[in-house]
């Protein structure tokens, strides 16, 4: 564990915040070059895209301060210091931004789905550098466990599922995955359905059933971050994400639900 890089009398130099900024420069590049070769306007693409970050932070944030509201109830000036009180929900914060970018394509009369294709794909390799910054961080950690792999975190004294090497080794997967099947999808006959061209979406679709699954399979060695009183909505809200995301890619391509189409 590396929480803090370096140390200077008058500077400190956290890991995650550095890693941070690296997620957010090579996903913002990913996201503009992608918006460049289907030739969006680069700057206004851009701009979509830190916005949609700002957006998704702030629900993000706020979201973690409801589910952990205990650890802020004594002091409302923590939920603006980031920080001493650092903390966000990272799911919150992606639906934000998603919804966000979404409505933003939509009233530019872009592609709202080809949009939500780079997104993921350009938040996927940001994640990568995230979860290594939690891990230097000793951050959002796992479970205790006695396997030979299991970590000491910063602040602990018994061995700990390294969840954030688990997601970071899931998240570079997807990543590769994402990007590869960016130039294959459209050839993919069940998902054209037989039509000449695939509609745009598949990327995004994907990358929630995948996330979905990882999510729900890891469960068992992830703390919980999401309440509602004593219930722990974890799985829940990933199951909804599943399900969501599995409609949405057999809708996308190109098939509808006729439960009541006569026969």
């Amino acid at each position: 564990m590396l929480p803090i890089l370096f140390e200077l009398p008058f500077l400190k130099i956290k890991s995650l915040t550095v890693l941070a900024f690296l997620a957010l420069f090579f996903s913002a590049f990913v996201f503009w070059r992608k918006g460049r070769e289907e030739h969006y306007n680069t700057f206004e693409i851009f701009d979509a895209f830190l916005l949609s970050g700002i957006f998704g932070f702030i629900f993000g944030r706020l979201a973690f301060v409801a589910f952990h509201w205990a650890s802020f109830s004594q002091n409302i000036f923590y939920v603006f210091n980031i920080v001493e009180k650092s903390g966000n929900e990272p799911l919150v914060a992606l639906s934000a931004a998603v919804w966000f970018l979404y409505r933003h394509a939509v009233k530019n009369k872009w592609d709202a789905f080809e949009i939500l294709d780079f997104y993921v794909t350009a938040i996927s390799l940001g994640m990568i550098f995230i979860y290594a910054g939690f891990f230097l961080d000793g951050s959002y950690g796992g479970t205790f466990t006695n396997l030979p792999w299991g970590i000491i975190a910063f602040g602990t004294f018994e061995k700990t599922h390294p969840v954030q090497l688990y997601s970071l080794i899931y998240y570079l997967f997807i990543y590769i995955f994402l990007s590869k099947m960016e130039y294959v999808y459209r050839t993919l006959e069940w998902y054209r359905s037989g039509k000449k061209t695939a509609q745009s979406g598949f990327l995004f679709s994907t990358f929630l059933i995948f996330t979905a699954l990882f999510y729900i399979l890891t469960g068992p060695v992830r703390l919980p971050g999401m309440f509602l009183g004593s219930i722990v909505l974890d799985y829940f809200v990933y199951l909804a994400v599943l399900i969501f995301g599995l409609i949405f890619l057999y809708r996308r391509s190109g098939r509808s639900f006729n439960f009541f189409k006569k026969s």
